[in-house]
């Protein structure tokens, strides 16, 4: 029961960066995106992956490696989109 609670939470969590990376491929513009954010999630989650790692618990790892890579391409999106205008 709680492995089923876990995987649908971890989808939920993968599915709400979706919308983001849509939007900044949509239109093509990140100037209002922050680099913080995703470096702080890539490094948390590189904290979570060790985590599970350690319990051995395969939805903390996949979940968290996913979201490093969500977290990645947004910030090579942002470096692509997110120059700012003259």
């Amino acid at each position: 029961m709680w492995s089923i609670i876990g995987i649908l939470a971890s989808i939920i969590v993968v599915l709400s960066w979706v919308p983001q990376v849509t939007r900044i491929l949509t239109t093509r513009r990140a100037d209002d995106i922050s680099y913080g954010l995703p470096v702080l999630l890539i490094i948390g989650s590189v904290f979570w992956v060790a985590y599970g790692v350690h319990l051995e618990d395969t939805i903390i790892m996949t979940v968290n490696s996913v979201i490093i890579s969500i977290n990645v391409l947004i910030l090579l999106l942002k470096r692509k989109y997110g120059r700012e205008r003259a």
